[in-house]
């Protein structure tokens, strides 16, 4: 009996390690939040890449995401995990602000979208993509 307080000792000790790792990296729920988070990203890049072809060829910034023959993707507007639609709105005189129900805070304040999870995009009308 008196032998087995290493391999209790070495016990205790991996699972004070293990339990110090998911803490810190957030475990296999915060991993599948990211990548969720991540697909939400792309979806709201694809209706920015449409909304800036769609400026380009009409003159001027809007927010109908309906494809046209000029600029035919056709994004995702909804999110594919709640189904809550994607919110589009213009911010005058030249900017589009595209919101997401994210389920993680932003990385960086301030770069890219805010903790409301929306970003807000300029588009320059007459320059090329």
């Amino acid at each position: 009996m008196a032998r087995r307080w290493p391999i209790w000792g070495l016990t205790a000790l991996s699972l004070a390690v293990l339990a110090a790792g998911i803490a810190t990296t957030g475990g296999p729920a915060q991993g599948r939040a990211e990548k969720r988070d991540r697909t939400r990203d792309r979806d709201l890049s694809e209706i920015q890449s449409l909304l800036f072809c769609k400026a380009q060829q009409a003159g001027r910034v809007g927010t109908d995401p309906t494809p046209i023959e000029a600029c035919p993707m056709t994004p995702r507007l909804a999110d594919p995990f709640t189904s809550a639609p994607y919110r589009i709105e213009l911010v005058p005189p030249d900017s589009i602000r595209l919101c997401a129900g994210y389920e993680t805070q932003p990385d960086m304040p301030g770069q890219g979208r805010d903790e409301s999870g929306c970003t807000v995009q300029r588009i320059v009308v007459g320059q090329p993509g």
